[in-house]
């Protein structure tokens, strides 16, 4: 495989660079660097000989040097450390076999400006601080630096997230990570918040942010939050995700990366693709008015004059730059930009199940579809920030960000049906499908914000917010063509001429989802009875509202004189089609359900106090209540349509309660108590139906809002600013929770319908380690994730009578275990870094099956990823990442025993008898490689 070759250039390069840095000793002299204050280790110290002037050392992750050339004599050494008083130190070595141990303590540089000390800064974006906030946090939450990110084989905060504890990934049809579920609670029980600000979701289905449409390069720092506070919005069952862009730093800052790659898989079967100028932004409908009589005439075709490309390449750039200003540094700013262009592929076989199983409750499936994806992402990010400090009491910020993700997909599929004209294996009726579809999605946040003190106990801080989220996809097209093959009386493969078959879509969609909010948080800090107790009060208003537009035109091929299908001839023109499917589809579906507006209005308010008792335990409580007003209306006639229009509006109390015991300077001990939400989204509520890539899709006017009951338990270790161990447990009550179902309608429809089931249960149990020996580290997680949901079930028995019965089995989405375990390298002297890092996802259900037992698994997967960088010249660091080096397919089975591996209807790619392989995607390895500056030096 491809990939083998840049294996082996990595590790030639490890060996080479520890060759390089091994040499025949004299004396040893070793130890560690250290904070004179904390003990903390400090990495990247530099240790100098002041007699030459030679750099010995620069301490290791756990601020351990080790100095193995000291000739006997005295030596004086330097040991200097940013933010620290350099210190020397004269050492005498008395023989060539001395091994002298010593720990030097560096104490903070200490800036005094009138009244003020100023005790040295943390560095926001190193490991350091993510550590400190786990460490100090009132709540439950893992966060991860940018130092951490950079390392990391990932582009997007979609694949950093699958690194982190307790949360797993969804991924695209490219195989690319999209959405997060934490805990085991599926996508939309989370939600996203930039700089502690909740922002829309530029979906035109759901509310949940697709991850992927953050560079990683942006980030300060990654929280992942698992237990809610009242002064947190309550939304949040599984948790919420916080990302915290760069900030201005403290002087000049300047950094920039370059990079390009490529998929592995596109070099084997190479890039297909289609000119995306081609397609029109707008329908016939935004052209013409939409009562516009549409002909075949008014569609392009170039869109299916499909070319191919060797090996595209991957495109990376980045670029930032930050600086506080004026004689105090009052004025702060920070400018980023990120671009990406990737070119992914991958390759599927699907096997669609007939709606109703076989006598038995024995899967059965009607067509055998063979997909080829090749995807071009295009990806921009912008970040500003503005800060600007009118004393050390007030402040004001703001901040800008404007994301914006451009896809451009071929679906190439060989769809061979098993129940029309099949008489056995490579017979029946086969289907040459084509898609060429766009869509661009983007996320505009405008955040103004000021932070006050007043009387030094008096805290106000506020926020006034406008976010514009939106979608569109322009003339996502799909075509078919179908012809019959057989054999022959002399086993001869036969086939009959290829026709245009129906239906040939041509839609438009395109939503936006605007927000305007305000925030204010109150809090007063006073003793009470000799204890430090702060109290808090704030609240929320956000006025939501979405506009959604859908346009679709079904057009319907030309036939003969004597009513048969005309042989297609390779050339799609507008004179091969006659008219359109349906009475008004040539005016674009005027009344189409999925043309609707949409309203949301949220009011909430809380009370909370933090007091610390004997500087040991803390206690955080307090409720926040919810007030939700929703609203929408959609294109229909309400007298026609059951949910065309509809309101839905309902209050909600959520209580929570954090208890946090410091046993010492190094381990807490966490007790947390929380309620939250899940609101639906307004396309599960309007009574639609259109189709989905495997089912149709529909929605649910009756669907009710989830609630839950939250409980933590979680036990930290820090004994260092980088080693911890942090071990939990939870336990979750979800009622009326939300899932997707795939429900029948007779035996002719298969749709999917999101649907409240009853009472759920969700606990597991949480482990997160990270331990450093000099230059080597070893860091990892594991979740274990058990839930319980029972819902009703169908039994289609061997008399053909449809039985209802139940089910117990775990949430949609859900995996029992999820891991991640790092082996990392770094070497501040040489500045070579590496990591070698494996994901695990254990099963789980991806598709919920109306009948017992024949619900859609994905099988547990391990995904392989290795990166190394290292720092060259003064400012530059040159990088390689390589993905998915095991070329782990995703597999999605039906565990029931399997009747197709052999005989006259066997199925491909069944392996094994006690279940039927439904899904099989491959998605090859990815490689990028580049460089990086940064004018401060990396050491």
């Amino acid at each position: 495989m491809l990939f083998k070759k840049p294996m082996l250039a990595i590790t030639g390069c490890l060996i080479i660079s520890f060759l390089l840095t091994s040499q025949i000793q004299a004396a040893i002299l070793k130890g560690h660097i250290l904070d004179g204050k904390t003990r903390e280790p400090l990495v990247g110290a530099l240790i100098v000989d002041k007699q030459n002037n030679l750099i010995n050392d620069l301490t290791g992750l756990d601020g351990s040097f080790i100095i193995k050339n000291a000739n006997p004599g005295t030596h004086i050494f330097v040991i200097q450390y940013l933010g620290y008083i350099t210190q020397e130190k004269e050492v005498a070595i008395s023989t060539n076999n001395d091994v002298l141990a010593y720990d030097f303590l560096l104490e903070p540089e200490m800036i005094k400006l009138d009244q003020v000390e100023i005790d040295g800064s943390f560095d926001k974006e190193s490991s350091v601080y993510a550590r400190s906030l786990e460490k100090g946090a009132d709540n439950v939450l893992n966060a991860m630096s940018a130092k951490t990110i950079q390392l990391l084989p990932d582009n997007t905060i979609a694949s950093v997230l699958q690194r982190m504890s307790g949360v797993s990934v969804e991924r695209t049809s490219s195989g690319e990570p999209s959405y997060a579920i934490i805990r085991g609670m599926d996508r939309r029980y989370n939600y996203t918040l930039v700089n502690g600000i909740k922002i829309p979701s530029p979906d035109n289905n759901y509310r949940y942010v697709p991850m992927d449409m953050f560079p990683a390069d942006l980030l300060a720092r990654l929280e992942v939050i698992k237990t809610l506070t009242p002064s947190m919005e309550g939304d949040a069952i599984g948790g919420a995700m916080n990302l915290v862009m760069k900030d201005a730093p403290d002087r000049l800052t300047i950094s920039a990366n370059a990079g390009t790659g490529f998929s592995e898989l596109l070099t084997e079967r190479k890039y297909t693709y289609f000119d995306k100028k081609v397609v029109s932004d707008k329908s016939p409908a935004d052209l013409h008015g939409s009562d516009y009589q549409a002909t075949p005439y008014d569609f392009t075709y170039k869109n299916f004059d499909y070319k191919t490309r060797k090996l595209p390449m991957d495109q990376f750039l980045g670029l930032s730059i930050g600086n506080r200003f004026l004689k105090e540094k009052q004025l702060g700013i920070m400018l980023a930009m990120s671009y990406q262009n990737l070119f992914k592929g991958s390759d599927r076989v699907w096997l669609r199940p007939e709606n109703q199983p076989q006598p038995g409750n024995v899967p059965s499936f009607d067509d055998i579809y063979i997909r080829k994806y090749n995807t071009q992402s295009t990806r921009y990010g912008f970040h500003s920030k503005i800060d600007y400090e009118f004393s050390p009491n007030n402040k004001i910020s703001l901040y800008n960000l404007y994301l914006e993700m451009d896809e451009a997909e071929n679906r190439e599929s060989i769809d061979t049906s098993l129940s029309i004209g099949r008489d056995g294996v490579g017979t029946g009726n086969t289907y040459l499908m084509y898609r060429s579809k766009i869509r661009n999605q983007s996320i505009y946040n405008s955040t103004l914000q000021g932070e006050h003190t007043f009387l030094e106990d008096f805290k106000v801080n506020w926020s006034g917010v406008y976010s514009l989220a939106k979608s569109n996809s322009p003339d996502w097209s799909e075509y078919q063509t179908v012809q019959q093959v057989g054999f022959d009386i002399n086993h001869n493969h036969t086939s009959t001429p290829q026709v245009l078959n129906i239906p040939f879509y041509r839609i438009w969609t395109r939503n936006s989802d605007k927000d305007l909010a305000g925030y204010l948080n109150l809090s007063y800090h006073k003793k009470l009875f000799e204890q430090d107790v702060t109290f808090a009060a704030g609240g929320l208003y956000r006025d939501k509202s979405r506009d959604n537009k859908y346009n679709e035109w079904d057009l319907v091929p030309k036939t003969s004189s004597s009513g048969q299908p005309v042989p297609y001839d390779g050339n799609l023109t507008p004179d091969k089609f006659a008219d359109f499917n349906g009475v008004t589809a040539a005016e674009g579906s005027p009344i189409n359900p999925l043309t609707y507006t949409a309203t949301e209005k949220i009011t909430a308010y809380y009370i909370q106090a933090t007091i610390l008792l004997h500087e040991k335990f803390s206690v955080l409580g307090g409720v926040r209540a919810e007030q939700t007003d929703q609203g929408w209306k959609t294109a229909q006639d309400p007298k026609i349509a059951y949910g065309a229009t509809g309101t839905v509006r309902y209050t909600d109390m959520l209580p929570s309660l954090h208890l946090k015991y410091r046993i010492n300077g190094n381990q807490n001990l966490r007790l947390s108590y929380f309620s939250a939400i899940n609101r639906p989204g307004f396309f599960e509520y309007v009574p639609y139906t259109i189709s989905g890539d495997n089912f149709s899709i529909s929605g649910n006017p009756k669907l009710l809002h989830a609630t839950s009951d939250n409980f933590d338990v979680r036990y930290e270790f820090f004994p260092n600013s980088f080693d911890q161990l942090l071990a939990g447990v939870f336990y979750k009550k979800i009622t009326n929770p939300i899932e997707t179902g795939v429900k029948f309608t007779g035996t002719s429809s298969a749709t999917l319908v999101p649907d409240n089931f009853g009472t759920a249960q969700n606990y597991g149990l949480e482990l997160a380690f990270a331990k450093y020996w000099g230059h080597i580290g070893l860091s990892g997680n594991y979740t274990y994730t058990n839930s319980k949901i029972t819902t009703s079930k169908f039994f289609y028995n061997a008399s053909y009578i449809t039985v209802d019965t139940v089910q117990t089995r775990p949430l949609q989405g859900q995996s029992p275990h999820i891991g991640n375990v790092s082996v990392l390298f770094k070497n501040p002297k040489t500045g070579l870094n590496a990591q070698l890092a494996l994901v695990y996802t254990g099963k789980n259900i991806v598709y919920v099956s109306p009948f017992l037992d024949l619900d859609y698994w994905q099988r547990s997967t391990a995904q392989l990823s290795f990166s190394i960088e290292k720092h060259v010249f003064k400012y530059f660091t040159i990088y390689l990442k390589a993905n998915n080096l095991l070329n782990t397919p995703v597999i999605v089975e039906i565990l029931k025993p399997n009747i197709y591996r052999t005989g006259k209807f066997a199925l491909p790619y069944q392996t094994r008898s006690d279940r039927v392989t439904v899904q099989k995607d491959y998605y090859g390895q990815s490689f990028t490689f580049g460089i990086r500056f940064r004018n401060l030096n990396n050491n």
